[in-house]
């Protein structure tokens, strides 16, 4: 180790706390001693005390115990810098002790050895120069007093071989302080360059969690949650904290979580934070094989991957649904054209009757085809607010008139300020749907379809219902399915257009069990979209 070399750069807080309390204990020891020479100062008339001046030596004690109780509160509240309080208490110690020896005797009293401890605690000072500067001074003084012991011929020349010792002995003293200084100061300046880079690295670590475009959380091996991000918080419909428990904080993980531990197989279906939550996947990577320090939990929002999925079948179908319907209305588009040639000609009373079967089952290929149309048209959508109060009655208006609904049949009841987020499109195509088959169902009596609207926090709900018979348990199994239909006049896509609409605008559609007939409950995103 090179001791001449300078310690490197320490700010002024930079300092160890070490540092800092050994100049404390340092000061506590200067109060002790100078009480403890105070008191050998009044007790000087006994036997084993020999004192040439006990006044003047007990005024030197209260000096230096005053000055230790001045340089206290400085040290406690750390008000300056290091290095001058270090230096103002080598000064005290120099001057007060260096008294207190010529008073008691000179340096065979053994009272130079006490300046040992100060200049220890010099070796804490930056500079090497420093050191060796305040060494020589506390070197001069017991060599100063002894020249002055030896003018006042009260001891010869054989105490200047203590002296010289004791000299020798502040050298080494503070240089082997100073060594010890100078490690402890580069490795307080090395934990701090370690500290700097890990809160760097911490830093860009949660950025780049935050921006990663699916959720992730980080646990320890209790489960607890160390790091996440906001879309982990916003899919699991919580909000975590530190030392955040898996059990606490997000139940339905938790149970996976503890399986993964155990190596048992995960559900390869999705899990739903609540009914209306989004459909979840957690994928588990392990920090270790024995997967007891923890993982990091990446969440996979199924509901948004299953939509970009569809979107690209939709896309990748798109041409063949349109050239298929193409193909499809040119002869149906002939086919009636024909029938109508028919209809004029006839000149027997079975022609009508065929041609209107052909006519029926033109309609009927027809509606098929705008259906499967609508369908693929369903990526192209524009989601804005809708308010409820002005968009339902207009609806209910039209669809009365285009299926020939009587009055007081459709019943409306909604809450106040009610809107959605949807393409207004899309809505107006799931609530024909719906009304369509609870118009076909229903006893057609004044109130026999019922609509309501009822606002949630964060969602708006649309029931459709009548009081027709309710869904039987073997259809209520292939309700959305496409081309399943119990009605001969259906193509059976109606239920599976609107709930693929509904999909698609983030809105969820399902069949409602336990009520009176036949309801559907629509559940969509309010505003703001």
């Amino acid at each position: 180790m090179n001791i001449a070399a300078p310690i490197p750069d320490v700010p002024a807080a930079g300092y160890p706390d070490g540092f800092w309390r050994s100049l404390v204990h340092l000061n506590h020891f200067r109060l002790f001693l100078a009480c403890a020479l105070g008191l050998t100062g009044l007790l000087s008339g006994q036997p084993f005390t020999r004192l040439d001046h006990p006044v003047l030596f007990t005024l030197t004690c209260a000096a230096y115990f005053l000055s230790a109780l001045l340089f206290r509160r400085p040290l406690l509240r750390r008000e300056e810098a290091f290095e001058r309080q270090v230096v103002r208490q080598v000064i005290a110690d120099l001057a007060c002790l260096g008294l207190l020896m010529y008073l008691s005797g000179g340096n065979a009293s053994g009272m130079g050895l006490l300046l040992i401890v100060t200049v220890a605690a010099v070796g804490m000072l930056p500079e090497t120069r420093a050191v060796l500067f305040w060494a020589a001074v506390a070197s001069l003084v017991v060599l100063g007093e002894q020249t002055l012991q030896l003018i006042r011929f009260e001891s010869g020349v054989g105490g200047f071989v203590r002296a010289g010792l004791l000299s020798l002995g502040f050298f080494g003293v503070a240089l082997l302080s100073h060594a010890l200084a100078r490690g402890a100061l580069a490795a307080a300046a090395l934990a701090r360059e370690k500290s700097r880079q890990a809160e760097s690295l911490a830093r860009i670590n949660e950025r780049v969690i935050q921006e990663l475009p699916y959720a992730v959380l980080a646990v320890n091996g209790e489960g607890e949650v160390l790091q996440y991000n906001a879309r982990a918080e916003s899919l699991l419909a919580t909000r975590f904290h530190a030392g955040c428990g898996l059990a606490r904080c997000a139940p339905p993980l938790a149970g996976l979580w503890a399986a993964w531990r155990q190596n048992r197989a995960l559900p390869e279906h999705p899990f739903q934070v609540d009914e209306d939550g989004h459909r979840l996947r957690a994928r588990f990577i392990e920090l270790e094989p024995t997967r007891r320090e923890g993982a990091v939990v990446v969440l996979e929002d199924m509901t948004e991957l299953e939509a970009q999925a569809q979107k690209m079948k939709l896309a990748s179908l798109g041409m063949l649904t349109a050239n298929l319907a193409h193909e499809i209305r040119n002869p149906l588009s002939a086919i009636s054209h024909a029938a109508g040639l028919l209809k004029e000609d006839a000149r027997d009373g079975i022609a009508p009757k065929l041609t209107r079967i052909i006519e029926d089952h033109v309609r009927r290929l027809n509606g098929l085809v705008e259906d499967v149309l609508s369908l693929n048209r369903r990526d192209r959508l524009r989601r804005e607010p809708v308010d409820l109060e002005e968009f339902l009655p207009a609806f209910v208006q039209h669809f009365s008139q285009r299926e020939s609904v009587g009055s007081g049949v459709v019943h409306v009841h909604m809450s106040r300020q009610s809107a959605v987020c949807m393409d207004r499109g899309h809505l107006e195509q799931i609530l024909w749907n719906l009304m369509r088959n609870a118009w076909r169902y229903c006893s057609r009596r004044p109130g026999s379809i019922r609509i309501r609207v009822a606002a949630a926090e964060g969602r708006t709900e649309i029931e459709v219902g009548n009081d027709g018979p309710p869904i039987t348990p073997e259809v209520r199994t292939h309700l959305f399915e496409p081309f399943y239909t119990t009605d001969k006049q259906g193509t059976g896509l109606g239920l599976y257009i609107a709930r693929e609409l509904a999909e698609a605008n983030r809105a969820v559609l399902r069949y409602v069990e336990g009520q009176e007939g036949a309801v559907f409950r629509l559940t969509c995103q309010a505003p703001p979209c």
